[in-house]
């Protein structure tokens, strides 16, 4: 009898095992989720634009035997609502399956959703738990559906793309520096501080496949944000002094002029600004830069001596002209402001009525520049004629 009994106990001890397993009769598979990989923001007649890229996981993972023949799909799906979120609860009546944020990489702003206030787009993103801030966001005029339907070269996946990927391109060639979202919203929290936000747009003047425009994306110009609301935009052109006011830049190219002839190319490695406020009650504010240049094409020989002291000059014009820009549309594009904030907290405080009111009347003072060539590639600078 006690040994029926103990039978007995082990099966209903078993049957208990068995029943509290939980198993998996409740997973989801990849292929039961749809997964957004970048978010479009707009602002028109008084509605909130939301839209939403989706990609082919058989366009984003490696392909094995070389590069796949046909173009990645894409899908780009957008609407309406009165608030963002209602936008987006709309776009998810028409998805077919959940979806899951959690591999959005890009958020794109157009003109009018800036002048919103990016906060308005944003509030109900970050709030989900899928979401982060690692996000890179950029801002454009261009039509948000054609940018999210861009391909890169080779029928790669767009997560190649500069929307996806721009630090590479940046490390190559420095003029605008990306932004990632945590950095961006830590920023304009900073009192005095002006986030120069990169702009997205569509080149299809440059690239040709098989005798046929194929257009590419580019960053040509940032919008400005401020703290006051106050939206402007800056062409690649006009914001180029920026690049040597900015410790992220690694690299950067300029053509050296001599009486207008073009006498050499350089390229600049890794800068390093500083801006300090000059003594005396005034708002002036000095610069200094110190930076290594690599000679990589020589057109003319050119004095060394010279050569140094004219990339110098170009340098520091770059500079006064691309504050000049910002300047005439009252724009603090060097964060001067930010500046008086952390070296002279007192005069911030009262100029600006604790950051209630812009600064004004500051000004740039001396452009002091300091160039060290370091070499000139595989040939040397001084040979008297070309090797080959």
């Amino acid at each position: 009898m006690i040994r029926l009994m103990k039978r007995l106990g082990r099966i209903m001890m078993g049957l208990l095992l068995i029943v509290s397993q939980t198993g998996c009769w409740d997973i989801k598979t990849i292929q039961d989720t749809n997964y957004l990989t970048a978010v479009g923001f707009d602002y028109q007649k008084g509605k909130f634009i939301i839209y939403g890229q989706m990609l082919d996981f058989g366009s984003v993972a490696k392909q094995e035997g070389g590069k796949q023949g046909q173009p990645p799909q894409i899908w780009v799906g957008h609407e309406e609502g009165e608030t963002v979120n209602e936008a987006f609860n709309r776009l998810y009546k028409t998805t077919q399956q959940r979806v899951f944020w959690g591999h959005v990489n890009a958020y794109l702003f157009s003109s009018e959703a800036l002048k919103q206030g990016i906060g308005k787009f944003l509030d109900g993103s970050v709030r989900f738990s899928e979401t982060r801030f690692t996000q890179w966001i950029y801002s454009t005029d261009e039509s948000i559906e054609e940018i999210f339907s861009i391909i890169p070269f080779f029928n790669v996946s767009p997560m190649s793309s500069i929307l996806m990927h721009p630090v590479d391109n940046y490390r190559q060639r420095s003029y605008i520096r990306p932004f990632r979202l945590y950095r961006a919203a830590a920023l304009l929290r900073e009192p005095g501080y002006t986030v120069m936000l990169p702009t997205l747009s569509i080149r299809d003047d440059v690239w040709v496949k098989n005798e046929k425009p194929d257009p590419k994306l580019e960053i040509s110009g940032v919008y400005s944000l401020g703290e006051h609301n106050k939206v402007d935009w800056f062409s690649e052109s006009q914001f180029k002094g920026d690049r040597w006011l900015e410790k992220s830049t690694a690299r950067t190219p300029i053509v050296v002029s001599i009486d207008g002839k073009s006498v050499q190319s350089v390229s600049i490695q890794r800068p390093k600004p500083r801006i300090t406020l000059r003594k005396g009650g005034s708002l002036i504010f000095d610069v200094h830069v110190r930076c290594k240049a690599i000679i990589v094409e020589i057109v003319e020989k050119v004095d060394e001596e010279l050569l140094r002291k004219q990339i110098e000059k170009q340098i520091a014009e770059e500079i006064d002209y691309t504050f000049k820009q910002g300047q005439n549309r009252d724009v603090d594009i060097y964060q001067l402001e930010h500046v008086l904030y952390k070296q002279d907290f007192g005069s911030w405080s009262k100029l600006t009525d604790n950051g209630k009111q812009p600064l004004e009347g500051y000004q740039l003072g001396d452009i002091q520049v300091d160039v060290r060539l370091t070499h000139s590639g595989m040939l040397k600078m001084n040979d008297k004629e070309k090797q080959y």
